[in-house]
């Protein structure tokens, strides 16, 4: 571990979860949701979260009870193991830590191609996840953001836009996000708009995982089978659609493009014509609708109205956007935004008629 402060405050938490290290502890994974460790011990392996975005007591409540809810209902994930006083987290000098059990397996990696299996088995996981979630009530409220809450995003974004005004740092990354915003602005505008013509009671909610695709699951060695659901930092009451068009971009990157043409676009340099994004974008929709529907219901009417959340998405990852972070962050997400708001007609247009062509046949 990188320092004593570190140390000292992991070993406290270990301690109250009454477990002895009996080799290194090996920091797994730090970013802006996590920071988690593997833990060793005579009994096993251990995970251990210091949860980042589920930092109040309500958020790391919900989580622990979706994790025990889901294991109940047979969607697998690594089982919680609680405190020394038999609490499912722990709350200690401001943080909130969650441990769990270790769970053997296989996670690919952006960089690797899905394999048919993993592509299926993504789906078959989102399918059960929902099916389980759509009856989970939480101990405490939901207070995060619906993803067709427009009025609390506009929100959002003018309080951002206040703050960027304000900045006098001079940083490119201020400079690079004012028109970004204005023009997120206009797209909750027309989002608004849309919204009116469309009806929504067509939509289905669960309680929605926010970022299941296949790299927050856990697949059997084998790599035939998924065997657990992980990374719970996003969890809300929402439209089910939100999972669905957020793995699309996997599954149409990963899976479907190399499947057709042999390659991936962020990892080869080669980017596909506007003719094979446009199969890409054909075949992803039409492989992710029956394989969702082998495992649970999926309305045509429900499915025709995923563009809107195509349209949406950039309204809920700006989010991600905050003048706290590092300018390297800072500028990353703004490449990001920007190239979002570049594609974002044409993103919606191509989903659309690939739905549309799937329901006609």
């Amino acid at each position: 571990m990188a320092g004593e402060p570190v140390q000292r405050r992991l070993q406290f938490v270990l301690e109250h979860f009454g477990k002895r290290p009996t080799e290194n502890v090996i920091l797994n994974y730090f970013g802006l949701a996590n920071e988690v460790y593997i833990i060793t011990t005579a009994e096993g392996k251990f995970v251990v979260k210091n949860c980042f975005k589920n930092n109040t007591e309500e958020l790391v409540a919900n989580e622990a009870a979706l994790i025990e809810f889901l294991n109940k209902q047979n969607v697998p994930c690594p089982a919680l193991v609680p405190t020394a006083k038999g609490d499912p987290y722990l709350k200690y000098d401001g943080h909130y830590y969650i441990m769990s059990e270790f769970m053997n397996g296989y996670t690919p990696t952006w960089e690797e191609n899905l394999s048919p299996s993993l592509a299926r088995e993504t789906m078959r996981a989102m399918a059960e996840y929902h099916r389980a979630t759509k009856n989970f009530k939480p101990p405490f409220d939901n207070k995060r953001l619906n993803a067709l809450d427009i009025d609390a995003a506009k929100a959002w974004l003018l309080n951002l836009s206040q703050q960027l005004d304000d900045d006098t740092s001079g940083r490119v990354s201020v400079k690079k996000m004012r028109p970004l915003v204005a023009e997120l602005l206009t797209v909750a505008d027309d989002l608004t708009a849309d919204l009116q013509q469309v009806d929504l009671s067509q939509l289905q909610q669960a309680y929605i995982h926010g970022d299941l695709h296949c790299f927050n699951l856990i697949f059997s060695e084998d790599k035939q089978s998924y065997s657990g659901i992980v990374d719970f930092d996003f969890i809300r009451r929402d439209y089910r659609l939100v999972d669905f068009y957020w793995a699309s971009r996997s599954i149409m990157w990963t899976y479907i493009c190399p499947q057709l043409f042999g390659f991936k676009p962020s990892s080869s340099g080669q980017k596909p014509t506007t003719e094979q994004s446009a199969q890409v974008v054909r075949e992803a929709m039409a492989f992710m609708i029956d394989e969702y529907r082998k495992h649970n219901e999926l309305p045509d009417k429900e499915i025709a109205l995923l563009p809107v959340f195509a349209k949406a998405l950039p309204l809920f990852t700006v989010r991600f956007f905050n003048l706290s972070n590092s300018e390297e962050e800072c500028l990353a997400h703004a490449d990001w935004f920007s190239y979002q708001l570049t594609h974002l007609q044409e993103t919606v247009d191509g989903l659309r008629v690939a739905i549309d062509e799937y329901l006609q046949t």
